[in-house]
């Protein structure tokens, strides 16, 4: 089995723009760029993960990743799901048969967070991380890699169940800390610095 992490991320500029009455644009920068060490941190050290690539319009970002070991797509355009479709194609020219799907801003999750949620996954299957909130997904692994179209966003947990569903996927999903909690409100912020782990921004 090959299973190849794709992580997007959004410019700088526009990103954790519902934190911008709390953190300056510098700070808010300095954020993404932290959060997105944790996660890649995190693929790399995980067991079942053979290739991470972060995908992204913005150069600083790209940098970092080259930085951190692993490789950077540019994405010409914007969106999430446009950004996930080009790391699916490099995933499956690298002969992936697992794409697992990393939000960027999960300063909480774990190796053993990854390796759980891609063990969970069934051929032909899909495996969803669910949001705190129980509403979007912060998390997917689909194997074959093409046997769903992601579909981030608003409550696109519901989304991705029912497509599963219409294609006949095994379908499952994994709760954990470590993907549930993601940053992007002051609420947010507020459970992260509860669980002692502040030093996501430097």
């Amino acid at each position: 089995m090959t299973t190849v992490a794709v992580v997007p991320v959004q410019r700088l500029e526009s990103a954790k723009t519902r934190l911008a009455g709390l953190l300056s644009p510098d700070a808010r920068a300095r954020l993404v760029l932290g959060l997105l060490e944790r996660v890649v941190g995190a693929a790399r050290r995980a067991a079942l993960v053979d290739m991470v690539v972060v995908v992204s319009p913005d150069p600083v970002v790209l940098a970092r990743a080259d930085g951190l070991g692993v490789g950077g797509l540019r994405q010409d355009g914007r969106g999430l799901n446009a950004a996930i479709a080009l790391g699916r194609a490099a995933a499956l020219r690298e002969g992936a048969d697992t794409l697992l799907v990393l939000l960027g801003d999960l300063p909480l999750v774990t190796a053993s967070d990854i390796d759980a949620l891609v063990a969970a996954c069934d051929e032909p299957g899909v495996v969803l991380a669910p949001d705190r909130h129980g509403r979007g997904t912060n998390a997917l692994a689909v194997r074959p890699p093409a046997a769903l179209e992601p579909s981030f966003g608003e409550d696109s947990l519901e989304r991705h169940r029912r497509a599963a569903a219409a294609r006949g996927l095994a379908v499952c999903e994994y709760h954990a800390r470590g993907t549930a909690l993601d940053l992007d409100t002051a609420l947010d912020l507020e459970l992260l610095n509860q669980t002692g782990v502040v030093d996501v921004a430097r």
